[in-house]
């Protein structure tokens, strides 16, 4: 939607009322004191304007633009005042309330400067003729009545502007207020839910018989779209998987804990399939149950046998492996290729699976993109090599150790630059 077609907020429409009522009760006092000094034009022209700004009154609320009501208005007073000078005289300044509908505009059209300013320029060149004209005025009025009109104009112009000001700060307070109050309340309900899912994704992975594993998780925005799962069979693990959805907060959070029951329930739904399948099937449906969600994800999923591990890697980063034989880490070398995210509708996706030597004494290092992207003060990126070199660097500690040097070293390096993304790192262990 384009500003100008904005509808008018609680402000420009408060304002607008202020003013038009503003003038409303200006013209019903001065159109008696015309008839009192029988100054009968002004006083028929009054009833007029009397009956005007109680139709812009009416018709504010109704209005979808205050625009159109506003520069008739203007046109209004310009006529109006520029008409009561010349009966009157130069004197009464009943030019200030030109003035004054000049200034108006930044209150009402907030944001709308090519309104504005326009309607500036022209009440502040009406004004500025008619301060440089000396009308001497067609009806005489004591030198009392003088002094009174150039006294009265001149304080309801300084009291209308004050009226929609104050107005205008008490809204915006106000606003300001609510906009506080709803934001600790997000703040709040952001804190629960990252309690939520932290409990749903809780897991002990401490225990299981021939294994040494520890996990990090720093989310960006309270709730992670980053998790992990661990599938086990009492103290027997038979497989993990870790996967990234895509976007930040609130929304992605509740996509993980919709998937993660998705990808469980596949795991163990049919041992006779290849990972690629059961992929395939986690697919097809995370896609159904998500319905029009625009997440999707990214990850790996393994399954480990005495030897080996099993894994299908969908667009997620490649895992850091540490073989005890040769006393090498590197990065997994793909023996086939993977294409395609995890749960976008009418993407063509080719699932592989990929059989990995995984001894005794083996190590294996997951993470997500938010680890190599970590940027610091400068916008440099901790990279790929800065995480391998972690890894070599800390490879004689236990998986908790190994973990927590390498958090750190990511910390330290970030700096104080804020965190663009999730962080998860997860050591994976085979012990001899």
């Amino acid at each position: 939607m384009t500003t100008e077609n904005r509808i008018p907020s609680r402000i420009a429409i408060t304002v607008g009322r202020a003013a038009a009522l503003c003038a409303l009760v200006y013209h019903v006092g001065v159109l008696f004191i015309f008839f009192f000094m029988k100054i009968y034009p002004l006083a028929y022209y009054n009833i007029f304007s009397c009956l005007f700004f109680t139709t812009i009154l009416l018709l504010i609320p109704k209005r979808k633009s205050l625009i159109l009501l506003y520069l008739i208005s203007t046109v209004e007073v310009i006529f109006h005042q520029t008409f009561a000078e010349f009966l009157l005289g130069s004197d009464t300044n009943f030019r200030f309330f030109i003035f004054g509908m000049g200034l108006l505009p930044y209150l009402v059209f907030e944001y709308r400067m090519k309104i504005s300013i326009p309607i500036t320029l022209v009440c502040t060149t009406v004004f500025l003729i008619l301060q440089n004209q000396n009308y001497p005025g067609l009806y005489e009025i004591s030198s009392a009545g003088n002094v009174f009109f150039k006294n009265i104009n001149f304080i309801g112009v300084i009291v209308l502007i004050l009226i929609t000001i104050m107005l205008f700060t008490t809204i915006v307070a106000k606003v300001e207020r609510n906009l506080t109050n709803q934001n600790v309340m997000l703040e709040n309900e952001i804190k629960r839910a990252s309690v939520i899912q932290q409990a749903f994704f809780r897991q002990d992975a401490k225990d299981l018989y021939g294994w040494d594993i520890a996990t990090y998780i720093k989310p960006m925005a309270g709730v992670s779209g980053d998790f992990f799962d661990f599938y086990k069979t009492g103290k027997k693990l038979d497989g993990f998987g870790i996967f990234d959805v895509s976007g930040h907060g609130i929304s992605s959070g509740l996509i993980t804990m919709l998937v993660k029951n998705i990808i469980h329930q596949e795991f163990y739904n049919d041992n006779k399939l290849e990972l690629w399948e059961i992929l395939n099937n986690i697919n097809d449906r995370i896609i159904e149950q998500k319905g029009d969600v625009e997440n999707y994800l990214t990850g790996i999923l393994v399954r480990f046998t005495p030897k080996k591990a099993e894994m299908v890697i969908a667009g997620h980063p490649t895992p850091i492996i540490y073989k005890k034989s040769t006393g090498i880490c590197d990065y997994l070398k793909k023996t086939s290729e993977s294409t395609g995210a995890i749960g976008i509708a009418g993407f063509p996706t080719f699932y592989i699976s990929q059989f990995v030597d995984f001894e005794d004494g083996d190590r294996l290092m997951f993470f997500s993109d938010g680890v190599i992207d970590a940027a610091n003060e400068r916008n440099e990126s901790f990279g790929r090599l800065r995480l391998i070199r972690a890894f070599e660097e800390s490879i004689d500690l236990s998986a908790d150790e190994q973990t927590i040097y390498i958090r750190e070293k990511i910390e330290k390096f970030r700096g104080s630059a804020d965190q663009n993304d999730d962080i998860s790192l997860i050591c994976i262990n085979r012990l001899v």
